[in-house]
């Protein structure tokens, strides 16, 4: 449904139907180790148009209004609704909806630019793949019953502590972990593995020159049991927490 409401934006902006390509990364927990399920989603900047002599060329998204992103998720998410639940009582719901939030739905976009260095957004998005939800470092006491942690709260900005019983944040940490088989990070429109090994060579030769240039393309480095150790607990598994040897 995401992907449909931003080809839908994109559609719309751009006023022609264009084929870009989406990275989904799905995250289930809030920063407090609760369920929070919501996507983080890579969109192209544009996407490929038929040229109507058999190719493509690229159309350049050059500003996202926000408010008609606002609109079609609305759009989107309460006609999904509509057709999973065709009563009258669902129908009176979402016109009321339409009536109190006339603007859309979508209310914390924030509007700036992307980061310039990619490396640095998809770091941010990496984390969230590979971390756990509370890491033990943000652990503060566990006496047996209870267990004591903080995290940065979203709204605030501030440091917040939280205590609960064991078996509640067991619950917490348990609650994220996926079904077999699904995948956590998806790809779509160009970004899917049999559309791009199709057309990667059309690709670049349709690409602004910025893009087609691009030098920052990186390699995450596969971690070590020991790395990934310390950034977890902070402690190096490989030193006698007695001797220190």
């Amino acid at each position: 449904m995401g992907i449909r409401c931003l080809e839908d934006t994109l559609r719309t902006v751009l006023r022609r139907p264009v084929f870009g390509g989406y990275i989904v990364v799905v995250q289930t927990n809030g920063r407090s180790g609760s369920y929070n399920p919501h996507l983080h989603i890579i969109m192209t900047s544009g996407g490929i148009v038929p040229n109507g002599r058999g190719g493509h060329y690229w159309v350049k998204l050059k500003y996202l209004p926000y408010e008609i992103l606002h609109k079609k998720w609305q759009y989107h998410l309460l006609e999904m609704l509509k057709e999973q639940d065709p009563t009258k009582e669902m129908r009176a719901k979402i016109d009321a909806l339409y009536r109190k939030y006339p603007h859309g739905l979508v209310a914390n976009v924030q509007k700036g630019a992307v980061p310039k260095r990619i490396r640095v957004l998809a770091k941010y998005l990496a984390k969230y793949v590979v971390s756990p939800p509370i890491s033990v470092r943000r652990i503060i006491s566990y006496d047996g019953h209870r267990v004591t942690y903080w995290y940065n709260d979203h709204k605030s900005g501030k440091r917040k502590v939280e205590q609960v019983d064991v078996f509640t944040f067991i619950g917490r940490m348990v609650q994220h972990i996926l079904p077999k088989g699904m995948q956590q990070i998806r790809y779509y429109g160009l970004h899917a593995t049999a559309v791009y090994r199709k057309i990667r060579k059309k690709l670049r030769a349709i690409l602004p020159t910025d893009a087609a240039q691009c030098r920052e393309t990186f390699t995450i480095a596969r971690k070590g049991y020991r790395q990934r150790v310390i950034e977890t607990t902070a402690k190096d598994p490989f030193i006698c927490s007695r001797c220190g040897g």
